[in-house]
């Protein structure tokens, strides 16, 4: 009967056969730019090791894609807040290794929460030409839903008047935005839009790709 039964008993179960989908590997792609919105370098307050055991890492943030991780910090170099280069010079002046994990806004110490609208208004500018795309060539999302409504403070008369505005000619610059139409500071509604999305208090995605990195 032990035979039988062993004959039977086919191949066994992979270990994470009932625990559902492995959750993905995160990685930062070589060419990303990298700025770093604040250093642990005791590690995170919240681990629950002793602080001989803990990882030191950094709260980053990339562009152009926008997503938010943290990475292990190499104890002996010396990086500071606000830095700002590619992942691979990081890596080649041993000042960052491995990513650990992709984090939502949420998951940012108070220094990252302060840095981070500031940091991305900036880095709006630098990608000026792909933002004033937006504003050219977004359509609507919904029937009732237009891609330029999720913009915080856009509301029915903003759009309209965007609109029209494209429509008799396109945009060529955030100023030419601030100056056709009643929208004074593009880069920081695009900023906070931004910011609204690594909170993960959307529907939609019109700019980050951290949903999309799940």
């Amino acid at each position: 009967m032990m035979e039988r039964r062993e004959r039977y008993r086919g191949p066994p179960r992979r270990r994470d056969y009932r625990g559902g989908p492995k959750k993905k590997k995160q990685f930062i792609k070589k060419f990303r730019e990298v700025v770093i919105l604040d250093l642990l370098i005791h590690g995170h307050p919240e681990e629950d090791k002793p602080s001989w055991a803990k990882t030191p890492i950094a709260q980053v943030l990339t562009f152009p894609d926008f997503v938010l991780y943290e990475v292990k910090v190499n104890k002996t170099s010396t990086i500071e807040v606000q830095e700002q280069k590619t992942y691979e010079e990081f890596i080649n002046e041993e000042k960052l290794k491995e990513v650990l994990k992709k984090v939502d806004y949420n998951d940012l110490t108070n220094t990252s929460k302060a840095l981070i609208q500031p940091i991305l208004e900036k880095e709006v500018l630098n990608y000026e030409e792909e933002f004033i795309n937006f504003f050219n060539n977004s359509t609507s999302i919904t029937p009732r839903m237009h891609a330029l409504k999720l913009l915080p403070g856009v509301g029915q008369k903003h759009m309209w008047e965007i609109l029209e505005a494209r429509e008799r000619q396109k945009f060529g610059t955030f100023q030419d935005i601030a100056d056709r139409t009643s929208i004074s500071n593009p880069t920081k509604l695009i900023a906070q839009r931004i910011i609204k999305e690594l909170q993960r208090d959307v529907k939609y995605y019109l700019f980050s790709k951290t949903q999309k990195y799940e």
